[in-house]
């Protein structure tokens, strides 16, 4: 990390602007932050945004939740998810958004599934594990390749350029990037966690999700994070061809037998997700 910090000066003026926190987000957010917010208040900000309300209102509706009866209103949604799913739902609606700016829609939408993908995996885990908030695991393992949003954002006309590196070169995506822009995703995720005020947890999970043999820390989201972006490559949510030591998915000690049957309730959600999203 201290590296990264290093470079923070000259990898900001190669990325240009970081994207801000739509203020709607970040008011919500704060306000399913905060235990003593009503649901009331939290309804009158998402109401602001209609998209948002929208997209609620039909995660609500879904499979997910297999209700009889129809969810009309965000106050009801938000009480069906409570307060930590409602807060997932608005990073991972904020993530989306940011991948799908600008640029060539298949690689949009892989970089969308994978990343949804991986924060499915991470749920999954960290609900194995019992150790840590399956929902920061959610959080941080869909937030890991945060920086490839900004690049596809900020650097469009470069992304097919990495992207044919990967399939051509067989290089990874860290290679490829660093050889086209100087700098890579890892670099521009840490950068824009800092900004966006994330925890140092989640900031750890997005800067190390490719060293984990660096990390000397203790945050159990780390490996979690490094294990579900593992799975989510083995499971083709990407277009990532070469991801170092793919297979070596033991790296949290889980026996063969639950590895397995974590993939399997993985893969249902992540297909029911992918329909709403």
């Amino acid at each position: 990390m201290t590296t990264i910090m290093g470079k923070a000066g000259d990898v900001v003026a190669k990325i240009g602007e970081l994207p801000p926190i739509p203020a709607v987000i970040l008011e919500s957010m704060k306000l399913l932050n905060d235990p003593s917010s009503t649901v009331k208040k939290i309804q009158e900000q998402i109401l602001l945004d209609q998209a948002l309300t929208a997209f609620i209102l039909k995660l609500a509706n879904s499979a997910l939740y297999a209700l009889r009866k129809e969810v009309s209103t965000v106050s009801y949604a938000i009480n069906l998810m409570g307060y930590n799913t409602a807060r997932s739902i608005l990073i991972a609606y904020l993530s989306k958004n940011l991948y799908s700016t600008k640029g060539n829609k298949l690689i949009q939408s892989m970089l969308w599934k994978h990343s949804l993908s991986s924060g499915v995996f991470g749920k999954k885990i960290a609900e194995h594990l019992e150790k840590v908030d399956p929902e920061e695991a959610f959080i941080s393992s869909l937030l890991h390749d945060i920086g490839k949003g900004v690049l596809l954002k900020n650097k469009t006309e470069n992304f097919e350029e990495i992207v044919q590196l990967i399939y051509i070169e067989n290089m990874s995506s860290t290679e490829a990037e660093r050889k086209v822009l100087g700098f890579t995703h890892v670099e521009a995720g840490y950068l824009l966690m800092k900004n966006w005020r994330f925890s140092d947890t989640i900031v750890e999970t997005v800067t190390y999700h490719h060293n984990l043999q660096e990390y000397n820390g203790n945050n159990l989201l780390v490996p979690i994070v490094s294990l579900a972006n593992k799975m989510s490559h083995l499971n083709n949510y990407t277009f990532d061809k070469r991801e170092e030591e793919l297979l070596e998915l033991n790296i949290l000690d889980i026996p063969g037998a639950d590895m397995e049957e974590i993939r399997i309730k993985a893969i249902e959600q992540i297909e029911n997700y992918l329909e709403i999203f």
